[in-house]
């Protein structure tokens, strides 16, 4: 479901803006101002801002999932887990991964919010649509959805999982 944080990754990144991004993502993990920047979005209204940028439908972003996507980031660790996963740059991408003959027989349903600011649609369905890797078995948009469709639209996601899985099991 709509990856993230791809262009955070080295190999996406023009080559001078490597050495600056590397730099701003150790200065975050090593420094107190990382502590302080999460401080400052692990709060309800920053979350929400947050979670209403990027769902296809604002109005589904209501307390009750502010208040469930916030509670484990307010649990001991979770700067450090955040400060990590903004920090990813050199770690394998969903594309290369799919690439590897050794995952070939491994099938795959992509689901893509169609309404995805971040991550537009016609970006994942040339690098994850149908064809893009012998694992893909489908690419389903979902229209009307954004960034986050499990917790958009799980009305919609859930019997999509479903029926992959049950095809799927033996």
């Amino acid at each position: 479901m709509d990856v993230s944080l791809r262009m955070l990754h080295a190999s996406k990144q023009p080559a001078w803006q490597r050495p600056l991004v590397a730099a701003l993502q150790r200065f975050l993990r090593e420094s107190p101002a990382g502590p302080a920047f999460f401080r400052a979005v692990a709060t309800p209204a920053a979350v929400s801002s947050i979670l209403k940028r990027c769902y296809g439908n604002p109005e589904a972003v209501t307390d009750e999932l502010v208040a469930a996507i916030l509670g484990p980031g307010l649990e001991p660790g979770a700067a450090e887990v955040f400060l990590s996963f903004i920090s990813y740059s050199d770690g394998p991408l969903a594309e290369a991964l799919l690439a590897d003959p050794a995952l070939a027989n491994i099938p795959v349903s992509v689901l893509w919010g169609e309404a995805d600011p971040w991550e537009k649609l016609a970006w994942g369905q040339s690098t994850f649509g149908v064809g893009t890797s012998p694992s893909i078995e489908e690419f389903v948009p979902l229209p009307g959805v954004g960034h986050c469709p499990q917790d958009e639209a799980p009305d919609v996601v859930n019997p999509l999982i479903l029926d992959f899985v049950r095809r799927h099991s033996a």
